[in-house]
């Protein structure tokens, strides 16, 4: 499950009747994204290397694997995921300097 918008209509309308009923399938997609949100780490610092190489971290300092990655694979679903006071930065010979989010 990636974003938090739910990819299942509210309602469909029923086709014997013509009555608009609830989607189940979004009722379930919406009762597990709020039953996960609190467990979920938040991304807190970005760094890529020279190489290409992404690592994320949380704000405990923990890494976040699904964000972790080459580069082309991982950029999109960071900056659409990162939350705006996330810190984007690279790491070239051995030392590290922040970016801004729309350089990154």
């Amino acid at each position: 499950m990636t974003g938090d918008k739910n990819p299942y209509l509210e309602f469909l309308i029923d086709e014997v009747s013509g009555i608009e009923v609830p989607n189940q399938k979004h009722q379930i997609w919406e009762e597990g994204y709020r039953a996960g949100k609190g467990n979920r780490q938040v991304v807190k610092t970005v760094m890529k290397s020279d190489k290409g190489v992404v690592l994320v971290f949380d704000e405990d300092g923990e890494q976040v694997p699904e964000y972790q990655g080459h580069y082309e694979d991982v950029r999109e679903r960071i900056l659409s995921d990162a939350p705006p006071d996330a810190v984007f930065s690279y790491i070239i010979n051995n030392s590290i300097g922040a970016v801004p989010r729309e350089e990154w």
